[in-house]
């Protein structure tokens, strides 16, 4: 006999813009797309026009009619959109689970009030599953009470472009992401032009979005580096990881308080792109020094100099990086995080129907 399916309402912004939770909702969309999953809404908490509270209050009827909740959002929209399910749940039967976005969850939750984050606390325990990126958050939202936490890493495509070490990439120095002082952009220009000096041949490509209060300092300095940085602005995230292949290595020396996985470095690692990255927050859970990454300390210019230098003088440091952080990747392919969800899902009761499934 042929199970019914049911509807299933995805909620959280996709991209553009090319943001850190709207290329990860973008792609898990692409994921179950390519199964065929039968009866998704797909619902962008992105008002694209018109009024933003209008907008979100379409949530209202399709959280209704929708028996299965996917909720995959940054800290405002978990916010709105968990206490909706809640009110909705007690009226209607439904079944609901958050993909966290980010790696700072527990840290955000433990700035609340203690009432209110009981409270709150409370209605999370009503989703079926949490699914945090790194074990780190799993342990701290464990730690504050939070029930039914899985790790479901943070998903990318690979599009089969690999890194090789030639003669052509050899001293390309690349950055992507948000172009800003949290993500280390300024220990980076500093660390490479004191590596570069004024004869090398090294170059220092950067890509990403340019946050508003730090554009003036960042063109400032990109001017005055006379060629050897350059700002090469925003970059498709279909063509990411063709970009990373024709770079020496990615540095993201990042102390940005919110920053879990950065997607980037996973991409790097579908690539086979070495990288330098800091020893900061959940990074050290998924690499190894010198095995899948060169580690540096948060906001030591010296240390990265250091670094980068190391991995300039050195293709078998190169090669040996590139081989480990493919192995780090493998279990960030879109499928496996795909298969790993529709497996915890069908364990909550859920009844998603996929082309697979015969039906």
């Amino acid at each position: 006999m042929k199970k019914k399916s049911v509807k299933t309402l995805f909620v959280g912004p996709f991209s553009p813009p090319f943001t850190g939770d709207g290329v990860k909702n973008s792609c898990l969309k692409e994921g179950f797309e390519s199964l065929g999953a039968k009866d998704f809404i797909w619902f962008d908490s992105i008002c694209r026009k018109g009024n933003r509270f209008l907008h979100l209050l379409q949530l209202i009827p399709l959280m209704c009619k929708s028996r299965q909740i996917i909720l995959s959002l940054n800290r405002e929209g978990r916010f709105f959109t968990i206490w909706l399910f809640f009110l909705i749940r007690i009226f209607f039967q439904k079944k609901a689970a958050l993909y966290v976005v980010g790696g700072t969850f527990d840290l955000q939750l433990m700035d609340m009030p203690v009432f209110n984050r009981r409270l709150y606390i409370n209605a999370i325990n009503k989703l079926d599953g949490i699914f945090a990126e790194s074990a780190a958050l799993k342990k701290g939202l464990e730690n504050l009470g939070i029930k039914n936490v899985e790790i479901v890493y943070n998903p990318r495509k690979d599009s089969g472009d690999k890194w090789q070490l030639t003669n052509e990439n050899s001293g390309k120095v690349l950055f992507i992401s948000r172009v800003t002082e949290v993500k280390g952009v300024t220990v980076l220009m500093d660390a490479f032009e004191s590596l570069a000096g004024d004869d090398s041949d090294l170059t220092l490509d950067i890509y990403g979005p340019v946050d508003e209060g730090y554009h003036d300092y960042f063109v400032k300095r990109v001017n005055a580096s006379k060629g050897k940085i350059k700002y090469c602005g925003m970059i498709d995230p279909l063509e990411v990881q063709s970009v990373l292949v024709n770079y020496h290595f990615l540095a993201l020396p990042t102390f940005h308080f919110g920053e879990g996985l950065p997607g980037i470095l996973v991409e790097a690692g579908m690539a086979g792109t070495p990288i330098v990255i800091t020893r900061f927050n959940a990074l050290p859970e998924y690499f190894e020094d010198e095995k899948s990454a060169l580690f540096v300390e948060p906001q030591d210019v010296s240390d990265l100099q250091n670094a980068m230098g190391k991995l300039l003088k050195n293709p078998d440091l190169s090669e040996t990086l590139s081989d480990g952080i493919q192995k780090v990747a493998e279990p960030f392919r879109v499928e496996m995080v795909i298969e790993q969800s529709l497996d915890l899902f069908r364990g909550y009761g859920w009844n998603i129907i996929t082309e697979g499934d015969g039906y």
